[in-house]
């Protein structure tokens, strides 16, 4: 996948046309050096230069091309912000994006027991949520649960078959 939901774009700000993003990640550092986004909310996607980025307290302050009043960026309030994968936050070891998750293989004792359908934040960790013969569980992304991730072979290994009865 190319590209990268980052961050979602929370509020407007000032009367120019701001708007107040909340990176996925945490991580601010990426969004400070973007030169285009593509905007995305279900079906709908727009694309813009970015005019301006900067700090603020929770998150950064973006303006874009064309959006110019705080009535426009209202308007992509809940608006999803993707960038090219090389734009994304960098990550360390046993760090993955939940796009490089969605369909792994999940394997227990060698058996490919179930596939990933989706990932979610949890109470206390993301959650995967795994489809097996029609069916739906969610397993908490933890080191209690889960062994191994290899996007390489995109399998994860799941400790306990129980935990999918």
């Amino acid at each position: 996948m190319g590209r990268l939901a980052t961050a979602q774009i929370r509020t407007s700000h000032g009367v120019k046309g701001f708007m107040k993003v909340h990176s996925y990640s945490g991580e601010q550092d990426h969004l400070l050096k973007l030169k285009e986004v593509t905007l995305k909310k279900g079906h709908r996607e727009k694309q813009f230069l970015v005019e301006q980025v900067r700090p603020c307290t929770g998150g950064v302050l973006l303006k874009l091309s064309g959006i110019d009043s705080p009535e426009d960026a209202r308007s992509y309030n809940s608006w999803e912000l993707w960038v090219d994968r090389e734009q994304a936050a960098k990550l360390d070891e046993q760090e993955f994006y939940y796009a490089d998750l969605f369909g792994m293989a999940v394997l227990c004792e060698g058996e490919e027991v179930a596939q990933v359908i989706s990932v979610s934040a949890g109470g206390t960790s993301e959650l995967l949520e795994l489809e097996r013969e029609g069916r739906r569980f969610f397993v908490p992304f933890i080191d209690q649960f889960i062994g191994e991730v290899s996007l390489e072979d995109r399998t994860i290994i799941l400790k306990d078959r129980r935990l999918l009865e």
